[in-house]
């Protein structure tokens, strides 16, 4: 049976995650609820921050609209007291939300490209398994506020909480063998 491996013996490995969440969207007065799952590709060089790349899809939905994002970018973990691993991450992508009526006729939603950074933590659990806590603030820019009389642009800033769980899938072929007595 193959033993854990250290974070010191490992070269990389790939997780998936899945969460809950609870945020503030920035259009309408309520906090929303949803979804969100992804993965990242982490390495582990030997220096005390681990790079990683995620990707992750979220749908935050309430009465007003459901707000859509896929987010890709860097992440850099410390691992801290074997089970510990605060993170904290960059992330761009598209942006699509759709109101619930539609706020004028022929409009019913929006597309931006949506910047997001933020933060949290993965706390092993069990063999492979770890709970997660993130806080993510997004940026999103709709374009120029017709309804306006300022020439800004239309912007919302959602934020959100999310707790769910990840699953670090066993990558033998990238560790070392001798790790797998």
């Amino acid at each position: 049976m193959a033993q854990s491996l250290s974070t010191a013996s490992k070269a990389a490995e790939i997780s998936v995650f899945g969460a809950y969440m609870g945020g503030t969207p920035d259009y309408g007065p309520h906090t929303w609820k949803g979804i969100s799952a992804g993965g990242d590709f982490t390495v582990f060089p030997r220096f005390i921050l681990k790079p990683a790349l995620e990707v992750r899809g979220n749908v935050l939905s309430a009465r007003a609209a459901t707000e859509k994002t896929v987010l890709f970018g860097p992440r850099v973990q410390l691992d801290w007291r074997g089970r510990f691993h605060p993170y904290g991450d960059f992330l761009i992508g598209a942006g699509e939300i759709l109101f619930h009526p539609d706020p004028a006729p022929g409009y019913s939603g929006d597309r931006s490209k949506v910047y997001s950074y933020g933060g949290g933590i993965n706390i092993d659990v069990a063999y492979h398994l770890s709970a997660k806590f993130d806080f993510q603030q997004q940026s999103w820019n709709l374009g120029p506020n017709s309804d306006s009389a300022s020439s800004g642009n239309f912007t919302l800033t959602p934020r959100t909480l999310q707790i769910g769980v990840t699953y670090t899938l066993p990558f033998r072929f990238l560790n070392h063998a001798s790790d797998y007595r």
